[in-house]
């Protein structure tokens, strides 16, 4: 399988969008998690051995007051890079947070409302019509849901359990905001 050509960070640097658009529902009980996702993503970037996402935010946008700690853990050098998981990342350290919340988004809109019954209000009337029973079809839509996250993890040439960690990972850093 040849090398997938990551290109430039997604993360809109110049106009500061925030970066879990699409993670609203999520971070809604930390607005300020969802305020600052380019932010976060810098910081994480900067982690792995990228500071060039931090360097472009620094430049072009104030700190959010509650990152100000972080970055000044940075700047003084208590906060150091993990060189060693650096150097076998999978996935290019600008790109992680991003690509986290590209799957959150699709995995929270599609394969979880499929099986909260968001996407589908009545899973009997849909079997009896089908003629399957409700355990079949749900067990269809978890099968479903595994192919899906596996066809994502092949593009981006990483394993499932790598796809599944940066997913863990946005999470934990949403949760625990401004602690990042």
């Amino acid at each position: 399988m040849k090398s997938l050509d990551w290109g430039q960070s997604p993360v809109d640097v110049k106009g500061n969008t925030p970066l879990f658009v699409d993670l609203l529902e999520v971070s809604e009980a930390n607005a300020a998690a969802y305020q600052a996702g380019n932010w976060i993503a810098a910081v994480d970037a900067w982690d792995y051995c990228d500071g060039t996402l931090l360097e472009e935010m620094l430049r072009r946008h104030p700190i959010p007051f509650e990152l100000q700690p972080v970055i000044a853990n940075i700047v003084s050098g208590k906060r150091t890079q993990k060189r060693k998981a650096a150097a076998r990342l999978k996935v290019p350290a600008a790109h992680r947070m991003y690509f986290a919340a590209w799957y959150a988004h699709y995995k929270r809109n599609t394969i979880d409302a499929g099986l909260m019954r968001r996407l589908i209000p009545d899973y009997h009337e849909i079997a009896d019509r089908d003629g399957k029973e409700v355990a079949e079809m749900r067990e269809e839509l978890l099968q479903a849901a595994r192919e899906f996250k596996s066809e994502i993890a092949d593009h981006a040439q990483i394993s499932v359990e790598t796809l599944e960690n940066l997913y863990e990972t946005l999470m934990k850093k949403i949760k625990n905001y401004p602690e990042i």
